[in-house]
């Protein structure tokens, strides 16, 4: 069915879904009306698609499937669109003063001849550009959604796509539509290509070949590596979109000039993210540099802390320790089972008995509740620590506010996965006295993110770092920590002996072996 009517009453509204239940004013009746209308009004005028549904509790409702947006196209129409309140100044008085001036020209005045409306009493010159500003405004927010909606493109990007563009957005996207892939959230390459087909664009357009370079590098991103290899690139783009090597090379260079990109030894960057690697390498390599008095009496206070928790440290752990009190930033690393919490736990109160004030931190919530509980000190994730709240899933930005550092020493566990982005937001936040710990196993499941930080740091030889090796008696007998030292050392591991916390099953059918595992094997093994 088809409806067309004038939007009466709007009884609920989901801001961030754009989901509405309104009443609709059609020629004959009243009719309430459900579905996703974003950016709707009372007095707009509407054209719905869809069927009538009865609900258990609210009765008949006609359940919207598509909808576009009109024109009031008659004066009871445009009185009732301006007099709504959705243009601020102009309520149901000054609506009837304007349509009884200017009639069904009342819209185009509104547009197009704002100066007209300072003919009524009431409205000056700077009151009649704003309301035909906010006019104009409402209908290019409504025309990009109409816009997007062809391409089946979520409305809630509408909102930011006008924020962004402004006023003249569709004319933008028009002449250069890959514009939307630096706006839009979760919106592909191939799809913003489709749309520049559509609008005419050639294929070999300098918008076109630079956006496949920069979607080139996302790709990469996703795949965890900072920067891409400028000839891999090069092929990449040139065989993606038929063009000639020359037209990419020649965009490369553009990108360059035009800071969206940087290249350096043949590897190209997304220019954000070379930022933030040379953010992070400059700043740990200051702090390393930075030498600090030498720990007095660390054997007596390792002594002392080994006593108070009642465990006898391997050389291993207490070179570790020393490690970290003497230099400024230290790195230590080693696999499961090797006895980084205890280092964290002493390391810890070594520094509250010097009254230094320490920061625990990990990346994750669930490894944040884990040093809580294994350390008995509050830890809390990065993300809250530094407050910078929930980050965009489309890049990093670097202009984003950081809370700064007020405690002594910040120690955070978990480094592998740590990614490029967090790690920039944290030297940022460091204070030129800050002292810096980092604990991680570095052959465990990188970021999410890209960058393998704590990979890389380990590599590069600048920061002091200690492996541990050694396996402690608590975690030999864990048969998951055993098998995980003899994989990373290259040695066999036996798989027939199922026992313990270690179960190796040979299976084709992994969903359906995934369903016995959970109702089966695991409630078996809790009652061991």
């Amino acid at each position: 069915m088809e409806l067309k009517g004038q939007i009466d009453n709007i009884i609920y509204s989901n801001e961030s879904n754009g989901y509405v239940v309104c009443e609709l004013a059609t020629s004959d009746e009243l009719i309430t009306v459900v579905g996703y209308l974003p950016f709707i009004n009372v007095g707009d005028v509407l054209i719905v698609k869809g069927e009538m549904t009865r609900h258990n509790i609210y009765g008949e409702q006609f359940k919207v499937s598509s909808f576009e947006k009109v024109m009031p196209s008659n004066i009871l129409e445009i009185e009732k669109y301006l007099g709504s309140g959705i243009i601020k100044g102009v309520g149901p008085a000054t609506a009837k003063k304007i349509v009884s001036k200017f009639g069904e020209e009342s819209i185009y005045v509104l547009k197009c001849e704002p100066y007209k409306l300072t003919e009524i009493k009431g409205i000056n010159e700077e009151k009649a550009q704003i309301i035909s500003d906010k006019f104009n405004e409402l209908w290019e927010l409504w025309q990009i959604v109409i816009f997007l909606q062809k391409y089946d493109i979520g409305t809630v990007n509408a909102n930011r796509v006008y924020k962004e563009l402004g006023i003249n957005a569709l004319n933008i996207i028009k002449e250069n539509p890959y514009i939307l892939l630096d706006i839009l959230y979760g919106v592909g390459f191939e799809k913003i290509d489709r749309i520049a087909y559509e609008l005419g664009v050639e294929y070999d357009s300098p918008y076109r070949v630079s956006s496949a370079i920069r979607h080139g590098l996302k790709l990469a991103l996703r795949n965890g590596h900072t920067c891409v290899g400028k000839d891999a690139l090069l092929e990449f783009v040139a065989q993606t979109l038929n063009v000639p090597d020359e037209l990419v090379e020649h965009e490369m260079v553009s990108l360059t000039y035009s800071n969206r990109i940087y290249i350096d030894d043949d590897f190209v960057f997304l220019k954000e993210y070379y930022e933030a690697e040379d953010i992070v390498a400059k700043k740990l390599v200051s702090i390393s540099l930075d030498k600090i008095k030498k720990c007095a009496n660390i054997e007596e206070k390792i002594s002392k802390q080994e006593e108070k928790i009642g465990i006898e440290l391997s050389d291993e752990q207490k070179k570790a320790i020393k490690l970290v009190l003497n230099n400024k930033i230290a790195i230590v690393t080693g696999g499961p089972g090797t006895g980084k919490t205890t280092i964290i736990k002493l390391l810890v109160n070594i520094f509250k008995s010097e009254n230094r004030t320490v920061a625990l931190c990990a990346p994750t919530g669930r490894a944040a509740k884990r040093i809580t509980e294994t350390t008995g000190e509050k830890a809390k994730t990065l993300h809250r620590f530094l407050e910078i709240g929930k980050l965009s899933d489309d890049g990093i930005d670097l202009d984003i506010m950081v809370s700064k550092i007020n405690q002594d020493v910040v120690i955070v566990d978990e480094m592998s996965m740590v990614d490029i982005g967090v790690m920039s937001y944290l030297v940022k936040a460091l204070k030129d006295t800050t002292r810096l710990v980092l604990i991680g196993d570095v052959d465990q499941l990188p970021s999410v993110g890209a960058g393998v930080v704590l990979k890389d740091l380990i590599e590069s030889s600048i920061i002091p770092t200690m492996k541990l090796n050694e396996i402690y008696r608590q975690a030999k007998e864990s048969n998951i920590v055993v098998n995980a030292h003899k994989i990373n050392n290259g040695e066999k591991i036996e798989l027939s002996r199922n026992e313990g916390d270690f179960i190796f099953i040979p299976e084709n059918n992994s969903l359906e072996q995934i369903k016995n595992l959970i109702t089966i094997y695991l409630p078996k093994l809790r009652k061991i």
